[in-house]
């Protein structure tokens, strides 16, 4: 019997391992969402709608991620050449945003609550995707749309730091 209860011990013990592992990995993911998304707060000049969004009216977010939407040729000066995201990324970046949800930004980021807004007022107010990280986290995209047009705004992490690197437009009014 002994010899029972120490294996059921190890079995439990080996599932809360794994458990904590997984919860982990779970954090670090909305932790570096996060950090995307605060960075983008603090970099806009507009106010952002206070919840990110997953469809544009009747559009899903997921039907613009195509290559041609993903070629990003008006660059930052530290990028010397267009970025092409290939084609198993696009299918990753497509994946992915098939998983993202509606999140509220200003429950996520109380000290940023000056940079959103719950009025959708034409020509001020942006609306943002959840970001998707990809390339170790080493990079980022996300969709904004305003009143004119939307776009795909592609981020890269240099020396630690989120930078915007490249837009690219899916639409323009």
């Amino acid at each position: 019997m002994p010899k029972a209860q120490n294996v059921l011990k190890i079995i439990i013990v080996v599932i809360f391992i794994t458990s904590c592992s997984s919860k982990k990995s779970t954090i670090n993911k909305v932790s570096n969402e996060h950090e995307v998304l605060s960075y983008i707060l603090k970099k806009s000049s507009g106010n952002i709608y206070y919840k990110t969004i997953i469809k544009e009216g009747d559009i899903s977010i997921e039907s613009y991620i195509e290559n041609k939407y993903l070629e990003f040729y008006l660059c930052s000066n530290g990028v010397d050449s267009p970025v092409k995201i290939p084609k198993e990324e696009v299918a990753f970046l497509k994946q992915k945003v098939k998983s993202v949800s509606v999140q509220r930004i200003d429950k996520l980021f109380p000290n940023l609550k000056d940079k959103t807004t719950e009025k959708k007022i034409r020509f001020k107010t942006s609306f943002i995707s959840m970001p998707i990280l990809f390339r170790n986290n080493t990079m980022a995209i996300y969709y904004s749309t305003q009143t004119y047009g939307g776009e795909f705004k592609l981020l890269q992490k240099v020396n630690g730091e989120w930078e915007t690197i490249c837009a690219n437009s899916v639409w323009i009014e």
